[in-house]
């Protein structure tokens, strides 16, 4: 407004004149307007809760005290007089007024104001209890309800100053304030007043809407501001008497203007920018008198800042929203509390084939493919009421929809509650289709019971047969045998897989052809083959059968014009007699006989194994106990012992971390027992990495031995060089562990160390540079010779214990440790005798040139607190000590 060049205008009937404000217009600051019409203040973007607060606030401060506001200040007494007939129509100089002041009173906040919703045509929807109370009205009365009665027939009046009508007929002075609500509603707030509090009232309610309001008395040509109306400059930062008049002045003069014409403008509103993306809207109109007269002007001037950014906000979140829904490939659907689709985005008109416009609307219930799926409230029933957030939601695995030509689909739907705009709860259903995949199912579930490669029927299919022949009254002539190849593996290698399917095609027909009559052959899975006899004694009984199969698969096979000689073992099971136990099922009798198989492989190529009691027994426990040592890893529950590697003087050079197993049940079960089980599973590896981060972190809050810092040496049966990950795994368990680089010494069994690929050398070789050693375990056990040893990149050679044990007392055991121990001191390498228990071993060792010593000898396994007390102490004592002594 004034002078600036970067408003806005918009107005109401009239076109106002630039030049009609005056040059110069001194301003006056005065109380606040009590008769300006807040309601554009708080309608909009004032929050309905804080409306409500305000109806609050003013039953607070007209029930507090009643004290006499202080007197309102008047016009200057240089104010001009108005000319005759001009008073209305022609702006005066605007004279400045002392502000009066405005008691404070303590605000405190009392239950819900009076307060109804109307619907656009103004009749009453809902009342609340304050203001029955209010109305005179009682709940108990049918005839008292002022649901249904027009707005006009409760509230008469100007809402600045209206009249509420009991239902005695007694008229109560309220002030009205009014609030728009979703679905062309109105909330109405009225507020019990009298003329002492209607001020006081009016500036905590201008200031809680971040408003202030303006007068200009056209008799006496005098502005005046109300007290938040100067606040608010201030906090936006404008000196309102600035430049060539006051802001206010363009709408002074342009609504004068309006009055002069003849024009019955209803109000002018000019929204004002300022810096920092800040807005004020500021709005004036005409007040007249009972006989249509002018007699001022009022003005209204919001911070519409927050409500802006706020807005900016919410369409910035819906386009997101619409964006994201539109690009979800699921249907997604948003249904109100009445159970009507209010809005669904591209994709679930598509699964339903019905077009958006038509989806809208319609009930939640038309889904429903089927009569039954609807409630007694006309819901489906797969749509429940939940609190709101998506933690509370659901999923329904699958559920038949029914689609805009009468067809179904059958979708996997997700619900939740969620916020609605109104503060209300609608359902958020989200549609996945899962008929591809329910045909998938259906397919796999109906599919032929024949192995593709080999026409043999599958597993499948040998199941569904055993079945049948356990249920028959033959069951116990019933006889199982299952044969796999051994080391098929180097078929497809060396041959191709394609050779190698051939081959499994050529030991297929050989079993339909030669297979004794009442026998059926199947193709488990690669090159693993069943056989299912309905009755043994026709071919000569269980054994019989067991070698017919094994001679049938081990055979030599002419593959591409190579003669391939095979070997196969094979193992037997038949059902336990009727009467012992449960009854057993196909699935527990196969399983027995591929226990049976593995335990034939385990110990000779071609062999046949029988299901024995034991046998079965001892493969479930195994299962049982892979999985606790999995559960023992991962939770934990594993300990560490240390066993000190001395020095002939009996100062401690290192420790070995040997892994230990509580087990809750069983006690302390022995690495003997646990290790092979862990091989078997396939658990090394992470058993590695526990031992390797856990001796790592122990080691690194060791004292230091005699002014000597001390290794830990870890054994690595399943993390080897030549994996991969290898260096960057014992990277992180030794920068976690916060373990110095050469403190840690790696043990890895011959075996492991040989043929080793240029990434595995590399990777040792940046470890050695870093400070980590690598000792070579059990040496001499393995198939490799002496003479390797100097292509084994390692810094330490450990002398087995069975060498060690046999050297002062065998000379075969005495030769091989001296000349292990030879070959070790020519190539530079350190040595390490274990299994030391005797002080002959220790002096035997001594002599042949053995540089650290490691048994019982000198201390057992200590755990970590023992560990820790011993590296705190003197040297240990050796057989070296007590002779020199």
């Amino acid at each position: 407004m004034g002078e600036r060049s970067d408003r806005t205008i918009r107005h109401g009937e009239f076109e106002p004149s630039p030049g009609e404000l005056a040059s110069s217009l001194p301003v006056a600051a005065a109380e606040p307007a009590t008769h300006a019409d807040l309601r554009q203040a708080v309608s909009g973007g004032t929050r309905p809760e804080a409306v409500r607060f305000a109806g609050q606030l003013a039953k607070a401060i007209s029930r507090r005290s009643r004290a006499a506001d202080p007197p309102v200040a008047t016009a200057a007494e240089t104010a001009e007089p108005a000319e005759p007939g001009g008073a209305a129509t022609q702006p005066r100089p605007l004279r400045l007024v002392a502000p009066p002041a405005v008691g404070s009173g303590e605000v405190v906040p009392l239950p819900a104001a009076p307060a109804l919703v109307c619907d656009h045509s103004g009749r009453v929807l809902q009342a609340n209890p304050a203001f029955w109370r209010l109305a005179g009205r009682r709940t108990d009365e049918p005839g008292d309800s002022p649901l249904g009665l027009r707005l006009p027939q409760l509230l008469v009046g100007p809402d600045t100053d209206a009249r509420l009508v009991r239902a005695d007929g007694a008229l109560v002075r309220v002030r009205v304030i009014r609030w728009d609500l979703p679905g062309e509603r109105q909330a109405v707030l009225p507020v019990e007043l009298d003329e002492q509090t209607s001020r006081r009232w009016t500036t905590e309610l201008e200031r809680m809407a971040r408003a202030g309001t303006w007068s200009y008395d056209l008799g006496t040509a005098t502005l005046t501001r109300s007290e938040t109306l100067q606040e608010l400059y201030r906090s936006v930062g404008i000196d309102p008497d600035t430049g060539s008049g006051a802001i206010e002045g363009e709408q002074v003069a342009l609504l004068c203007q309006a009055l002069r014409a003849g024009t019955r403008a209803p109000d002018h509103h000019v929204e004002l920018p300022l810096p920092g993306e800040r807005m004020l809207s500021c709005r004036a109109h005409i007040e007249r008198a009972q006989d249509g007269s002018p007699v001022r002007l009022i003005g209204t001037v919001r911070d519409l800042s927050v409500q802006r950014l706020a807005e900016a906000r919410v369409r910035t979140s819906g386009r997101r929203f619409a964006d994201l829904m539109g690009l979800v490939p699921d249907g997604i659907g948003l249904i109100d509390p009445s159970g009507r689709i209010v809005e669904a985005n591209a994709a679930l008109c598509a699964l339903l084939d019905v077009p958006l416009e038509r989806l809208r609307g319609t009930l939640a219930g038309a889904l429903a493919a089927e009569p039954e799926q609807l409630g007694p409230d006309g819901l489906p029933n797969w749509l429940r009421r939940v609190p709101p957030g998506a933690e509370h939601g659901y999923r329904i695995p699958a559920v038949p929809l029914l689609r805009g030509d009468g067809t179904r689909v059958w979708c996997a739907v997700g619900v939740s509650m969620t916020w609605f705009d109104d503060g209300g709860t609608l359902w958020l259903v989200v549609c996945t289709d899962i008929e591809e995949r329910r045909r998938a199912a259906e397919l796999l579930r109906t599919a032929g019971t024949v192995d593709e490669l080999t026409r043999l029927p599958n597993r499948a299919a040998a199941l569904e047969l055993v079945d049948g022949l356990l249920a028959g009254p033959a069951r116990d002539q019933v006889a199982l045998v299952c044969g796999d190849l051994d080391d098929f593996a180097r078929v497809n290698s060396s041959l191709g897989h394609e050779a190698g399917d051939d081959l499994l095609v050529t030991l297929a027909g050989r079993l339909q052809r030669e297979l004794p009559f009442g026998c059926t052959a199947a193709r488990l899975s690669g090159d693993e083959f069943v056989v299912i006899c309905t009755d043994h004694r026709e071919v000569g009984g269980p054994d019989a059968l067991a070698r017919t199969v094994a001679e049938l698969l081990g055979t030599t096979v002419a593959v591409r014009g190579r003669p391939v000689h095979l070997t196969a073992s094979v193992g037997l099971a038949t059902p336990p007699p009727e009467g012992d136990g449960t009854p057993v099922r196909a699935a527990d009798l196969l399983r027995f006989a591929e226990v049976a198989m593995h335990e034939a492989k385990r110990r000779s190529r071609g062999g046949i194994g029988m299901a024995t009691d034991g046998a079965v027994r001892s493969a479930t426990g195994q299962l049982e106990l892979e999985a606790e040592l999995r559960a023992a890893i991962a939770d934990d529950r594993l300990v560490l012992e240390y066993q000190p590697v001395v020095a002939p003087d009996g100062t401690v050079l290192s420790a070995e971390a040997l892994v230990r197993w509580p087990h809750p049940e069983r006690g302390l079960i022995s690495p003997a027992d646990f290790l092979p089980v862990a091989q078997r599973g396939g658990l090394l590896r992470e058993l590695d990495l526990w031992v390797l981060g856990t001796a790592a972190r122990a080691a690194a809050s060791w004292p230091v031995h005699l002014g000597r810092p001390i290794a830990v040496a870890v054994n690595l049966a399943g993390l080897l060089p030549a994996d991969q990950g290898f260096l960057e795994l014992v990277t992180a368990a030794v920068e976690q562990a916060g373990l110095a680089w050469d403190r840690l010494v790696c043990e890895l069994v011959e075996t492991s160390l040989v043929a080793l690929p240029p990434h595995a050398l590399a990777a040792m070789a940046a470890l050695t540079e870093r400070g980590v050693r690598f000792a070579v375990d059990d040496f001499g056990t393995g198939y490799s010779s002496l003479a390797r040893l100097k292509k084994l990149p390692a810094q330490t050679v450990k002398v087995d214990r069975a060498f060690v044990a046999g050297v002062d007392s065998d000379p075969a055991d005495f030769a091989v440790a001296r000349a292990v121990v030879d070959m070790a001191r020519s190539m530079g390498r350190s040595t390490v005798a274990e299994g030391v228990e005797t002080a002959e071993q220790f002096h035997v060792l001594r002599g042949i040139g053995v540089d650290a010593y490691q048994g019982w000898l000198f201390s057992r396994p200590l755990r970590a607190e023992a560990i820790r007390a011993l590296l705190t102490g003197d040297r240990l004592p050796t057989p070296a000590v007590a002779i020199n002594g």
